[in-house]
């Protein structure tokens, strides 16, 4: 941490470095346990499931070495996701952390992925927080700008912020967060980190309900942060019951699934990233939802089954159609040939008795001397 005068929260402001109003707070960390080690001198990190979770501290010290890269290197677009960040910028970014950290080509992957979106995304937040939203004109907003980018980026990233669509996706996000009412106590350490905690204390993996347990309660106060978290605890320990000496049985992780409705199994933070809800904490469906998901199933696949039979009927009564007016065209035809003929042969049939007609009269007529 680097201490030093900053503009109090407040509104009051103090110039670097004095006591006079303000208050002495966090100031731009330069990391100098991860930067200014002795050359040739790496930090460890132990991986598991693609994320680093030991030793104890090196995770988030990792994921904070990267986000002070990130936000000092002036090479990243700020007003765009992470995703779309020039590939060779992410490459510098994979290089440079190496220098300090002892990192495997197999890492690259989650390290420029998921590991350094996070670091992206919260410094865009924090600076959002502390240095846009706290004020309300364009001019207050472009007049406290954070040190670590330069006027033009703050410009750039300010106006950004003021467009219509990026207040309508905030005012969204703004909502679904609202949702999130069971409040952790994990801080920067992953949920994997404090799976791979407890299994050290434990000797075996913590299940759903004491991972749950662990990461929602303060250690200060020994109590849930919030009313949501304290009446799913209450309520696992209510289900695993207790046993005859009064000591409270597991919280397995069938219980877990019982207590926990169906919204708080969406994605598991920072387990994985994009782990869906059957593949980590499995299915809830009780048996009538089952078979009325079965029911559904069956009457969609016999759905789909009548429109490809009413489908097919329309084509065959096509084809028949085709077929009677290919049959009534060659009537018509030769309906029409067969009229030729008749009036060909009616007319030879005239012309022939014409003939008799003719050669009756000159047999007919008396001869001359």
């Amino acid at each position: 941490m680097v201490k030093r005068g900053r503009e109090d929260p407040n509104g009051d402001e103090s110039a670097l470095g004095m006591c006079t109003a303000g208050k002495w707070v966090r100031g731009t960390s330069t990391l100098p346990k991860v930067f200014d080690q002795p050359k040739g001198s790496k930090l460890e990190l132990i991986w598991k499931d693609k994320q680093p979770v030991g030793p104890r501290k090196h995770p988030s010290l990792f994921s904070e070495s990267i986000g002070v890269l990130i936000a000092t290197a002036r090479r990243f677009d700020w007003t765009k996701n992470w995703e779309l960040q020039d590939g060779g910028h992410k490459q510098w970014l994979w290089d440079t952390i190496k220098e300090s950290w002892e990192l495997e080509e197999t890492w690259k992957d989650p390290t420029l992925g998921p590991i350094s979106g996070d670091e992206f995304r919260n410094k865009k937040s924090k600076w959002k927080r502390n240095f846009y939203t706290r004020y309300t004109t364009y001019e207050e907003r472009l007049s406290h700008r954070p040190p670590q980018l330069s006027p033009e980026e703050w410009v750039q990233l300010v106006e950004f912020w003021d467009t219509p669509e990026h207040q309508a996706i905030s005012n969204r996000n703004k909502a679904n967060r609202a949702k999130q009412i069971a409040k952790h106590t994990a801080g920067r350490i992953s949920f994997p980190q404090f799976e791979e905690i407890m299994s050290e204390e434990a000797g075996a993996p913590p299940s759903l309900g004491d991972l749950f347990v662990r990461t929602h309660t303060s250690l200060k106060t020994h109590d849930a942060l919030d009313d949501q978290s304290r009446d799913y605890i209450d309520k696992m320990k209510e289900l695993a019951g207790r046993d005859e000496e009064g000591t409270q049985q597991p919280l397995t992780n069938e219980i877990y699934r019982q207590v926990m409705p169906p919204e708080r199994h969406g994605r598991v933070r920072l387990k994985g990233r994009g782990v869906t809800p059957t593949s980590y904490f499995g299915s809830r469906l009780s048996s009538d939802n089952r078979v009325n998901d079965l029911e559904n199933q069956v009457a969609e696949m016999q759905r789909v089954a009548q429109e490809k039979e009413e489908e097919r009927q329309r084509e065959i009564e096509e084809i028949r159609r085709q077929a009677q007016e290919k049959d009534e065209q060659r009537q018509h035809e030769m309906d029409e040939m067969k009229r030729q003929l008749n009036a060909r042969d009616a007319d030879m049939e005239a012309r022939l008795m014409q003939k008799l007609l003719e050669m009756t009269a000159t047999c007919s007529r008396p001869f001359s001397d």
